[in-house]
């Protein structure tokens, strides 16, 4: 990616996106989508490239930006998304495109908190896992309609993205429960939660979710408690490749955020941040459609958003 354009504002404001999507300053599937389509779409209509040599770099970019961090499909749809609308309209719209992406993403959570909302009642406690901005959404949507209900979450090692679940319910006023990852069987045994909402950073064709490592560990508890568990995210998550074969993958992140001064010699520390959710363990996906089955996602991505978004392809 050399060329006069490197020094534009737009170039690097897009180079200080993908460092803060990799170091987790920017954070969240919907954040990174947003913020990382947003940082594109900018410069994609100012670098200064026609034609060919224009796609070609476009398409270094969006390689680039996609595997930042690998299990980011929302952003990787997006990316598509901006990139259909550059060969249909120009890379002078390539902002426009992306100002509407980031707008499917809003419509769609606002419908979200709203349908998810609709599961919690006065006196329901509800169990969440990491730190999801359409969970918390729901929260503060039930909250907003006079509900009076608790929150039981984890801290979510290593990082404790929890903790920041945690402060914004105190903040909205909501009663909530704060534990470590590995007493998550033990919570559900012990305060009964009636459901289980968590966030996604992907969904498969196959209707199996990943998130946060401990995500599994929480379905299996859930199923041994026969407690529901619901995914709330939006279908843009979907991951488009598995239905072509590929598999979703899970990244892996640094040794550090674990053990980061005075590891002994000879230990090897491994930090996977994503698992799999198995469709068998989900009650039910809350989105942009409704409440649907594991099976019917590809189906239903493809009834909102086929037309928008390209099947999946590079450039």
């Amino acid at each position: 990616m050399k060329g006069n354009f490197t020094e534009t504002p737009e170039f690097r404001e897009l180079k200080t996106t993908m460092r803060k999507i990799k170091n987790l300053t920017i954070q969240g599937a919907t954040s990174v989508a947003i913020f990382g389509v947003g940082a594109f779409a900018k410069h994609a209509k100012t670098v200064p490239l026609k034609g060919e040599e224009l796609f070609k770099h476009l398409e270094a970019v969006v390689n680039q930006l996609s595997n930042v961090r690998v299990t980011e499909p929302a952003l990787r749809n997006g990316l598509r998304y901006v990139m259909t609308g550059i060969q249909l309209d120009g890379k002078e719209t390539a902002d426009i495109h992306g100002e509407k992406y980031i707008d499917l993403i809003n419509e769609a959570k606002l419908k979200i908190y709203k349908t998810g909302a609709e599961r919690i009642q006065d006196g329901s406690r509800v169990f969440t896992h990491c730190h999801s901005s359409i969970t918390v959404g729901i929260f503060l949507e039930a909250a907003n309609q006079g509900k009076d209900f608790e929150v039981i979450n984890t801290e979510t090692r290593p990082l404790y993205q929890g903790r920041k679940t945690a402060k914004r319910l105190l903040e909205n006023n909501i009663r909530v429960t704060h534990i470590v990852d590995s007493a998550m069987r033990w919570a559900m045994n012990v305060y009964k939660p009636h459901m289980i909402f968590m966030g996604a950073d992907a969904i498969t064709v196959e209707g199996v979710a990943l998130n946060k490592i401990g995500s599994r560990l929480c379905a299996l508890a859930s199923e041994e408690e026969h407690i529901p568990l619901y995914i709330c995210t939006s279908l843009l998550k979907y991951d488009q490749a598995t239905s072509i074969g590929r598999l979703s993958e899970i990244e892996m992140r640094a040794p550090f955020e674990i053990w980061d001064d005075d590891v002994p010699p000879g230990i090897k520390v491994v930090n996977p941040a994503f698992e799999t959710i198995d469709r068998n363990n989900i009650s039910a996906y809350i989105t942009e459609a409704g409440l649907i089955p594991p099976q019917t996602v590809h189906v239903t991505f493809q009834r909102l958003y086929g037309k928008k978004i390209q099947y999946y392809h590079h450039f």
